[in-house]
């Protein structure tokens, strides 16, 4: 069954602006790898965005998996700043051990929700437990060195996320005026932003209809691709966000 995602989350509030807050460790990582150990300090940080004014198509879509109780506050997993009062290790592992293991509980799930979108043409889609919200496109602040297919940063509500743009990176046809909306993302301590063309439905599936480990099947891009999903005439392809992100921090 497909669901048109604005008649879907149409009680869902859009999140208010908050003040930015520090860098968490992969954002500072991603920023340095690009902007250098200084990127603080100099020009007085003008190279990083300031806060963006969002417009966002949906409001916040999922949580993340929850932290184990612990004696200390644990980071909350909105879009606001994620530096909170120290955290133990135990509880952070745990914690990180819940997202490592997301995408494989998916694949054993009795039933699976997708956002869906069109990208040149294709079909595509990933799951919504791994979807913060999804917003029209921004402008975003170019990294020196960065390969075509990281289209820059955004401030989003004091957090930064690097913009994906699907089509360079899955080699399909970049129509002009395609590039409307961000698909936000979340992993770990990180949100990464997949810029789309078309918003098409949220999906809503039985496991035992999505193909998974289909590498030998798609071709080009295959590691990027979890799985397939027939929905009527259409090839639904189902996107590892895992695999988008190591694509990012890795390039």
């Amino acid at each position: 069954m497909s669901t048109a995602l604005e008649r879907y989350f149409e009680q869902q509030v859009t999140l208010p602006e908050e003040k930015p807050g520090a860098y968490t460790p992969t954002e500072r990582a991603f920023l340095e790898r690009y902007l250098g150990t200084d990127f603080e300090s100099a020009d007085g940080g003008a190279a990083l965005p300031r806060p963006a004014r969002v417009e966002s198509v949906t409001g916040p879509l999922a949580a993340a998996p929850a932290a184990p109780e612990a004696s200390a506050p644990v980071a909350p997993a909105g879009p606001g700043p994620i530096a909170t009062p120290a955290v133990p290790e135990a509880a952070t592992q745990a914690w990180d051990a819940a997202e490592d293991g997301l995408e494989a509980a998916l694949r054993e799930a009795r039933e699976l929700k997708l956002v869906g979108f069109r990208v040149g043409g294709q079909e595509l889609a990933v799951p919504i437990a791994q979807v913060q919200e999804v917003i029209r496109s921004l402008s975003a602040t170019k990294l020196p060195a960065a390969p075509a297919h990281i289209l820059g940063i955004v401030n989003l509500r004091g957090r930064v996320v690097p913009l994906l743009s699907m089509a360079s990176l899955l080699g399909l046809p970049d129509r002009e005026g395609e590039d409307r909306f961000i698909i936000v993302c979340r992993r770990h301590d990180m949100l990464l932003g997949l810029v789309v063309g078309a918003i098409a439905a949220m999906h809503q599936a039985r496991g035992d209809d999505v193909e998974w480990g289909v590498e030998a099947r798609v071709g080009v891009s295959a590691d990027l691709i979890a799985g397939l999903l027939k929905v009527g005439d259409l090839l639904v392809k189902i996107l590892s966000v895992d695999s988008l992100f190591q694509k990012v921090l890795k390039s």
